[in-house]
């Protein structure tokens, strides 16, 4: 059906276009399901590439755009499309499910996004902003649309129905920016604030003129000034800073995120569109999570070079110690009875328990101290590992089958270590069948992904975290030796080279260890 007015006729808009960008398709099924309609034509684009080559030849209400792309990335999508003339000021909406830090969010607005949206999304949220936005680009284009028709209608009549227009236009604009959940105002160079949404006035209980130096924190109007300084020149490019906002119903300073957008008509900047995100909590963890890490990490260093001095200072002693239980048995073994024997062994046992345990410790401390990073063979440091067991290999009868084995940026001695540990591992929990031994290696993104599995008495996969713990045993001393350190030795490895490592295993069934090592460590 058409309207007519004065005798004009107006065509009804046709189907308006909505880009979605994801270079997963289930991303892309994902939003389609949400937003697919008869009123909308849904452009589908995988890559960054692709979604500039639509935005060339096609005008966009909105634009949903992925954040973690390769090759061109939404941040520099978003920013490139900001540089043609179609899409200079679509909005662009950033849907992502791992960028979700806040300097990515500051990033997503710095390149020109409205909106910042977290999988899972909720289907009904994500239509709503949509919608929004499409009703302004369809008000826009009716806009248009009506101001060509309206040049053939009396002065009067066209200056009324302009009005008309403007004033839904503002009522959706002030719709939208009562929405939001930030403070958003209007402001012009001479500091007059020429419009305010819901959200200023219940935080500020400002309404016209701002007293920039009552709402700032003392401690940050020296920056602010100079902040608003540099708005004032009118250099049409957005500013932003942190800084921190008194509020009007409790009188405390919260952090806010404070983004100045010029609004430019003719090359001249009319105003000044300013948001405030309210980042308080975010602010306040990451200064809790900072604080905390330094204990943590003044803490751990103060722990290891306890067990490095403690460990060192018990070697002589414990040396001392088994010397003298020689020279016991040396002089006094005709004249001891079976059960004074056996006590000296059982010293001896003890001894030698407590020496491991103290190379052990050692070894745990010192990992992490020796910086040396330098590129290395995997094949050759193998070949290391299984020359240093060779003798216990061949008593066991192992039978090692190693994949080809990438060569890595890593300390050689740590990774000799690792891999020693964990072949040394699978030798100790054989089961009585053979023992096969594989060792693999993969890429995975930007870390390489190693393996070894044995066909062992494996492990209850409840213990597969314990396992990595300090002095964790699930054995008895006298079924298996060890200090219960290995293990933990081979993660404190890993993590140090910017992996993690886990097991996959059933019980009586083999164990496989997985470990990861960042690629250019």
């Amino acid at each position: 059906m058409h309207n007519t007015k004065a005798g004009v006729e107006i065509q009804p808009l046709t189907k308006t276009n909505i880009l979605v960008v994801d270079d997963r398709p289930d991303g892309l099924l994902a939003l389609e399901a949400v937003l697919s309609c008869d009123h909308y034509n849904l452009f589908k684009a995988s890559s960054g590439q692709e979604a500039l080559r639509a935005a060339l030849f096609n005008d966009f209400a909105v634009i949903l755009l992925d954040v973690q792309m390769p090759e061109m990335d939404g941040f520099e999508t978003a920013k490139q499309l900001r540089e043609t003339n179609r899409s200079q000021y679509t909005p662009i909406i950033f849907v992502t499910a791992i960028n979700k830090e806040l300097r990515h969010i500051n990033q997503g607005y710095e390149s020109g996004a409205v909106d910042y949206i977290f999988k899972p999304f909720d289907p009904f949220i994500l239509r709503s902003k949509v919608n929004v936005f499409v009703e302004l680009f369809e008000k826009n284009l009716q806009i248009k649309r009506q101001a060509d028709l309206l040049r053939q209608i009396e002065s009067q009549e066209k200056e009324r129905q302009i009005s008309e227009i403007k004033q839904e236009s503002h009522r959706s604009y002030t719709h939208l920016a009562d929405a939001v959940p930030h403070s958003i105002i209007r402001v012009k160079p001479s500091g007059d604030v020429e419009y305010f949404n819901q959200q200023w006035l219940e935080y500020t209980g400002f309404k016209s003129a701002i007293d920039w130096k009552s709402l700032t924190h003392p401690k940050d109007r020296r920056r602010f000034l100079v902040f608003w300084l540099r708005m004032c020149r009118q250099n049409i490019q957005a500013y932003e800073i942190e800084i921190r906002l008194r509020s009007a119903q409790d009188g405390i300073y919260r952090w806010h995120l404070v983004k100045a957008v010029p609004d430019v008509k003719d090359g001249e900047n009319i105003c000044w569109i300013v948001s405030c995100t309210d980042i308080d909590k975010i602010k306040r963890t990451e200064e809790s999570f900072k604080a905390l890490s330094q204990e943590l990490n003044r803490s751990n260093k103060e722990l290891e070079e306890y067990a490095y001095v403690a460990s060192h200072d018990l070697k002589e002693p414990l040396h001392v110690v088994s010397s003298f239980v020689y020279l016991l048995e040396k002089r006094f073994q005709p004249k001891l009875d079976d059960r004074e024997k056996q006590y000296l062994k059982f010293i001896r046992e003890g001894v030698g328990q407590a020496q491991r345990l103290i190379k052990d410790l050692l070894e745990y401390s010192c990992i992490g101290k020796e910086k040396v990073y330098e590129e290395i063979d995997i094949s050759s440091v193998l070949t290391e590992v299984l020359s240093s067991i060779k003798t216990v290999i061949e008593e066991v009868g192992v039978a090692v089958k190693c994949g080809p084995m990438p060569r890595i940026v890593a300390n050689h001695s740590e990774m000799i270590q690792l891999f020693q540990n964990l072949m040394v591992n699978a030798i100790k929990y054989r089961s009585q069948k053979p023992l096969e031994i594989q060792v693999a290696a993969g890429s995975e993104g930007n870390m390489w992904v190693f393996s070894i599995k044995d066909n062992g008495i494996g492990i209850d996969p409840q213990f597969k975290e314990r396992i990595f713990d300090m002095f964790q045993r699930l054995h008895a001393k006298n079924e298996y030796s060890g200090s219960g350190i290995g293990l933990a030795i081979c993660k404190k490895i890993v993590e140090n080279h910017g992996g993690k490592i886990w097991i996959d295993s059933t019980l009586g069934d083999g164990t496989t260890f997985y470990f990861t090592i960042k690629q250019g460590t």
